[in-house]
C-alpha cells in the first residue's frame, strides 16, 4: 500500500516537472496584479510634456507615456467630486445623487453630512473583497461623516485599509493668502457692511416711525450685528474648519500646512508600497496638484519655465516617478497595472490677487473646468501594464473615468453588482489593441444634474459627434484666454447658459477644437440629432431619483460633528514628519521629444 502511494506521489511531480517545464518552468501560481492610480487635480490636455507641453519638464509621467498607452480622447466630468465619484464607482454621479441642482457642485465643508452613499462600490470595495490590500493617499473630496455606524463616506468606510491626506479639498484658504468665498464674489466683505447699513437703516426707519421703541432698536441693532458679523467670523474660520490633513479618521495637522507636503505625501504613498508588496494591493495616489492655492517645496522654486504653476507641476511629476521607482524597487512594476488622469481640465478663470495665472493650459480644446466644453472634460490619461498593453501605443477612441472600475473587474476577475447600471466598460479590448469601435456608442456629459451635451460614435463612420443641448458663455480673460471670468467658475444654468434648439453639433474628429458647427439642415447632422435625443431620452429614463447629496441642509456645516486635534473650535496641530528628514528630489530624467498636442490630436 505504502509502495502504490509512493510511486503515485512520485508520477504525480514528474508530471507536473514536465508539464512546468513546457509551459513557464515553475508551479508557482502567478500572483493577481496590483493596481496604482494616480489622480492629478485640474490639470489640463496640454499640462504634460507627452501631451504637447514645452514650458514644463514632466520626465517621468512622459517617461510612463512611453512605456504604456495615452488615451487621447479620455473623458471626465467638469468638476472634482462628480468626477472622483464617478472614477471611483463606474457609474455618473446622477445615478445616486450627486448631481447637483444649484451653484454649489462639489463638497464644501468637512462636517457636512453630504457624501458618496455607502450602497455604492467603490473600486477599492470591489478589490478588498478580493484580498487587496488597499491605500488612498492625497485628496479624497467625497464626504467624510456617517449617516449610521455601518453607512460612511470617508475612505475608511468606502473601502480603504489606509487613508492619509485631505478628506475634503485644497481650498485657496488653505494657503492663508485668500478665502473661496472671495473667489466667487471679490466684493464679499462690502457687501457683509452694505448689509449691516441696509440693516441698521431699517431699524432706525421703523423706530422713526414708531413701530418699535427703544428696546426693540436696540435689540435690531444687535440682531444686525450678530449676524453680520458671524458670517465675517464663519468666512475666517474656513481655514480652521476644512484644512485639515487626517490618517484614517484621526486628524493628524489642524490647519494644514504647505510646507512639504508633497513630499509628506510621497512618504506615505512608499510606506504603503514598502507594508503592502508582499500581497496583492490597490495604491491610489491623488494629488493636490495643480488646484490652487498653488504650493512647492523649496527645492522647485523657479524650477519650470511656467512659473508657480509649472513648478507645481513639475513637483507633481517628480513624486510620480517616486513611486514609479519604489514599485521597481520593490520588484512589482512588472506586475502593476498603473493609471494616470486628471479630475477634469484646465482652471482657465484662476488667476492671482497679483495676476498670474495659476490655472492649467488644455491645449486646442475649448474652454475648461466647470464646464462640458472638451477642455473642461477632456483629460490627460496614461495606462501602463506590462506584458499586456504596447509600449509608446495610442487610443483614439472616447472613453471616460467609469470605465476604470470594470476595467480592474475584468483584469480580476470580479463579477460586478447586478442591480445597477454601469455607464463605464472594460478598457482591456482597446488596450490590448482589438479592433471594438465604438468602445462607447453615446457618452453622457452633464454640468451638475443637467445634460449638458453627449456624443455619438457611429459604427459606420470614422466621426465623432458631440451634440450640445446647452452650452456655458464665455467671455474674454486674460492674456487672451476665454472663459466664466464673472463667476470664477462656469455655472450649469441661469444667464450664462444658452440653450440650444436645435441642438449644435460638432464633428470632433474633423473640429476637435469645436469652432465649426455643423449645419442642422443637413440630413447627416438631422440623423445624428434625432439618434442622439432618443439614446438621452432612453438613458434619462434609466437615472432613478435618490437621495439629494447636494441638499442645503445636507451641505450645511455642523459644528458638533467637525473634526478637531484639541479642543473645539481651538483646534490645532502639526504632523509628525515636520521634523523628519524627507527624501530630496531626485536627479531628473530624460525628457523625450512628443508631437505637439495639436499636431497630434488632428492625426488621431
Amino acid at each position: 500500500m505504502e509502495l502504490t502511494w509512493l510511486f503515485s506521489t512520485l508520477t504525480l511531480a514528474t508530471c507536473c516537472q514536465i508539464f512546468c517545464a513546457g509551459t513557464t518552468g515553475t508551479c508557482t501560481s502567478k500572483k493577481k496584479p496590483n493596481f496604482v492610480i494616480f489622480i492629478m487635480d485640474d490639470v489640463g490636455m496640454g499640462d504634460l510634456g507627452c501631451f504637447g507641453n514645452n514650458t514644463m519638464k514632466t520626465p517621468n509621467i512622459d517617461r510612463l507615456a512611453q512605456e504604456g498607452a495615452k488615451l487621447n480622447h479620455h473623458l471626465a466630468l467638469p468638476l472634482c467630486t462628480p468626477s472622483r465619484a464617478a472614477l471611483m464607482t463606474g457609474r455618473l454621479p446622477v445615478r445616486y445623487g450627486m448631481g447637483s441642482r444649484h451653484i454649489m457642485r462639489v463638497f464644501t465643508f468637512l462636517s457636512a453630512k453630504a457624501g458618496l452613499p455607502s450602497n455604492e462600490t467603490t473600486i477599492a470595495e470591489l478589490l478588498k473583497e478580493s484580498g487587496y490590500s488597499t491605500g488612498l493617499v492625497g485628496k479624497w473630496h467625497l464626504g467624510s461623516m456617517c449617516e449610521t455606524e455601518t453607512e460612511c463616506s470617508h475612505p475608511n468606510g468606502q473601502g480603504f485599509d489606509y487613508f492619509f491626506g485631505l478628506p475634503l479639498t485644497n481650498l485657496r484658504d488653505c494657503g492663508g493668502k485668500s478665502n473661496v468665498f472671495v473667489a466667487w464674489d471679490p466684493h464679499i466683505y462690502r457687501d457683509i457692511v452694505l448689509t449691516f447699513l441696509v440693516l441698521l437703516w431699517a431699524a432706525y426707519t421703523v423706530r422713526k416711525h414708531g413701530y418699535i421703541g427703544p428696546s426693540g432698536f436696540v435689540m435690531c441693532v444687535a440682531m444686525a450685528a450678530v449676524l453680520c458679523g458671524g458670517f465675517f467670523a464663519f468666512i475666517k474660520s474656513v481655514r480652521m474648519m476644512n484644512c485639515v490633513l487626517m490618517e484614517n479618521q484621526r486628524v493628524v495637522e489642524q490647519p494644514l500646512q504647505y510646507n512639504c507636503l508633497t513630499e509628506r505625501l510621497n512618504h506615505r504613498a512608499i510606506d504603503f508600497l514598502e507594508q503592502a508588496h508582499d500581497q496583492p494591493f490597490l495604491l491610489v495616489v491623488s494629488f493636490l496638484q495643480a488646484h490652487t492655492a498653488l504650493f512647492r517645496s523649496e527645492h522647485f522654486v523657479n524650477h519650470s519655465q511656467h512659473g508657480l504653476y509649472g513648478d507645481v507641476v513639475e513637483e507633481m511629476d517628480w513624486s510620480v516617478g517616486e513611486v514609479l521607482a519604489a514599485l521597481k524597487r520593490l520588484g512589482v512594476d512588472d506586475n502593476t497595472f498603473i493609471y494616470l488622469t486628471s479630475d477634469n481640465g484646465g482652471h482657465v478663470e484662476e488667476f492671482s490677487e497679483d495676476g498670474e495665472r495659476e490655472g492649467g493650459w488644455n491645449g486646442i480644446f475649448k474652454g475648461g473646468k466647470a464646464s462640458t466644453w472638451e477642455g473642461g472634460i477632456r483629460v490627460p490619461t496614461i495606462v501602463k501594464y506590462p506584458g499586456v498593453v504596447a509600449p509608446g501605443s495610442q487610443i483614439s477612441e472616447p472613453t471616460q473615468l467609469p470605465d476604470l472600475l470594470p476595467t480592474i473587474a475584468g483584469i480580476v476577475g470580479v463579477q460586478l453588482p447586478n442591480d445597477r447600471v454601469y455607464d463605464g466598460k472594460d478598457l482591456m479590448p482597446l488596450l490590448r489593441g482589438e479592433n471594438n469601435r465604438p468602445h462607447h456608442e453615446f457618452m453622457y456629459h452633464y454640468c451638475g444634474s443637467y445634460l449638458h451635451a453627449a456624443r455619438y460614435t457611429p459604427s459606420d463612420s470614422d466621426s465623432v459627434y458631440k451634440v450640445h443641448f446647452s452650452s456655458v458663455l464665455h467671455v474674454p480673460g486674460p492674456y487672451g484666454t476665454m472663459g466664466c471670468f464673472g463667476t470664477y467658475a462656469c455655472r450649469c444654468t441661469g444667464y450664462s447658459v444658452i440653450q440650444h434648439d436645435p441642438p449644435v453639433v460638432y464633428d470632433l474628429t474633423r473640429d476637435p477644437s469645436e469652432q465649426s458647427p455643423l449645419d442642422p439642415n443637413d440630413p447627416v447632422v438631422r440623423e445624428v440629432i434625432l439618434r442622439m435625443q432618443d439614446a438621452v431620452s432612453e438613458h434619462q429614463s434609466g437615472v432613478v431619483k435618490q437621495q439629494d447629496q447636494f441638499g442645503v441642509l445636507r451641505l450645511l456645516p455642523r459644528p458638533w460633528k467637525q473634526p478637531c486635534c484639541g479642543t473645539f473650535p481651538f483646534c490645532s496641530c502639526k504632523d509628525s514628519l515636520h521634523s523628519e528628514s524627507l527624501t530630496l528630489p531626485s536627479a531628473p530624467v530624460t525628457q523625450p521629444d512628443w508631437v505637439p498636442v495639436a499636431e497630434e490630436i488632428q492625426q488621431s
